[in-house]
C-alpha cells in the first residue's frame, strides 16, 4: 500500500512536470511541428531617422545610426574608430601640454610638442570621418535593410486630417 503511495505521487509529480511541454509532446505526437513558440516583429527602418539618428546621438557614439539600421558589424567599426581616435586625442593633448613628462623618449620639448599636435590633428580627423561616415551611410544602410526583408516604408499624407503625418509600412512575401 505504501509503495502505490509513493508510485502514485512520483507518477504525479512527472505529469504536473510535464505540462508546460504538452502542446510540444503533442505536435510531436501527432506530427506537426510547426508550432511557433517566439515569433519576431520586423518593422522597416526609416533612412530620414537612422540619418537623425547618426547625427544627434551618434556625435557621442559614432554608429549609431548604423545600430538603428541594425548592421551591427559597420557600427561596432565606427564606434571602435571613435574610440582609437579619443585615445589619441588624449595622447596628443598630454603630449602637447606636457612636453617635459615624455621629452626623454621624444627628444626636446618642441619636438614632443610638435608630436602631440600632430596626433591631435590626425585624430580629429579620424573623429569628424568616422562621424560624417556614419551620417554618410545610415540612409542607405535603413533602405538596404527593407530591401533584404521585402519592406517598403512610407511616410502618407492624408488630405483630410490637417496635414497629419501617417506611417505606412507593408510587408511583401
Amino acid at each position: 500500500m505504501k509503495k502505490l503511495r509513493v508510485i502514485i505521487c512520483l507518477s504525479l509529480i512527472m505529469i504536473l512536470g510535464c505540462l508546460p511541454f504538452a502542446p510540444y509532446l503533442y505536435a510531436q505526437a501527432m506530427g506537426t511541428s510547426n508550432i511557433v513558440i517566439d515569433e519576431n516583429v520586423i518593422e522597416p527602418k526609416d533612412p530620414i531617422m537612422a540619418t537623425v539618428i547618426a547625427i544627434g546621438p551618434g556625435l557621442l557614439v559614432h554608429g549609431w545610426g548604423q545600430f538603428y539600421s541594425e548592421d551591427y558589424k559597420m557600427g561596432l567599426l565606427l564606434f571602435g574608430t571613435e574610440v582609437v581616435s579619443l585615445v589619441g586625442l588624449g595622447v596628443g593633448y598630454i603630449e602637447y601640454s606636457a612636453p617635459g613628462n615624455l621629452s626623454t623618449i621624444g627628444g626636446n620639448n618642441s619636438t614632443v610638442q610638435r608630436s602631440g599636435s600632430i596626433v591631435m590633428i590626425v585624430s580629429g580627423i579620424i573623429f569628424a570621418a568616422t562621424w560624417l561616415s556614419d551620417i554618410a551611410l545610415a540612409g542607405g544602410t535603413a533602405e538596404q535593410y527593407n530591401k533584404e526583408h521585402g519592406l517598403e516604408f512610407k511616410m502618407q499624407q492624408e488630405s483630410y486630417n490637417n496635414s497629419t503625418m501617417f506611417l505606412n509600412y507593408n510587408y511583401k512575401f
